[in-house]
């Protein structure tokens, strides 16, 4: 495989509940790869992104193939399936989140599209330190107070805002992109303002997706179904300044 780029991860904290850190673009080709986040573990020192090979077929063989972590004492790391969260796709978008087994806890996000080949649009890298900061943002969340992380990806055809909310244990990631028609998934027998839900089937994980305000908003991770969609109930409009929360963030 042909290895294209390095990208070094500074060591540094999540300050408050939403992490800015400074990020850094690698370049895949004509693809932009666009934003990397920081992970707490000294020991981990730089991510090498490699080509998917031609014809992959399934999402987390593009993942693991193409993400190579490297460490401080010159060794190299790979993902495993057997630590991803979750691993959905819905339409050409394709979103997986990855533990890393040897940093406790850290964890990856990763976006994807789908032409005919899996390109990656952004990854981010976070973790949890003594300064992050737990808030309930007034949402029915799995746990009463969770950490937030967010990232917005304009320089793709499809723009889309994400937010992963997590603890040491559970993670959700809220997607919110254009309306567009989407084949996948099977209808949920339940009616919301006329708004029609529909749950994924997913290798990994829970999710489930709907179209309102001609937005699609999709939300997975490693939670029941039943408390996704009692979240999703407590989200506001998706054109609402703040989604998916109830205050500025």
């Amino acid at each position: 495989m042909k290895r294209i780029g390095i990208v070094c991860v500074l060591v540094l904290g999540l300050a408050g509940c939403t992490t800015s850190e400074e990020t850094k673009s690698i370049k895949k080709d004509r693809d932009e790869v666009e934003t990397i986040e920081v992970t707490t573990s000294p020991e981990w020192v730089g991510t090498l992104v490699e080509d998917v090979p031609i014809g992959t077929e399934s999402l987390s063989d593009a993942v693991v193939q193409q993400i190579t972590l490297q460490y401080k004492d010159g060794s190299e790391g790979h993902l495993s399936t057997k630590d991803f969260i979750y691993e959905t796709t819905v339409g050409d978008i394709g979103l997986v989140a990855v533990a890393h087994s040897n940093q406790t806890p850290s964890f990856g996000v990763y976006h994807y599209s789908r032409d005919k080949e899996w390109v990656m649009h952004g990854m981010k890298h976070f973790g949890i330190t003594d300064a992050s900061d737990k808030r309930r943002h007034d949402l029915a969340l799995p746990q009463d107070l969770m950490y937030t992380i967010d990232s917005e990806i304009n320089d793709v055809e499809r723009p889309v805002k994400l937010w992963t909310l997590y603890d040491e244990t559970q993670l959700v990631t809220i997607l919110m992109t254009d309306a567009f028609s989407v084949g996948d998934g099977e209808r949920i027998n339940r009616h919301t303002d006329g708004v029609e839900y529909y749950r994924l089937k997913q290798p990994s994980g829970n999710g489930i997706y709907y179209i309102s305000q001609g937005k699609l908003i999709l939300v997975t991770g490693n939670i029941s179904e039943e408390e996704l969609l009692t979240l999703v109930d407590s989200l506001p409009e998706p054109l609402s300044g703040s989604f998916p929360f109830y205050e500025p963030e």
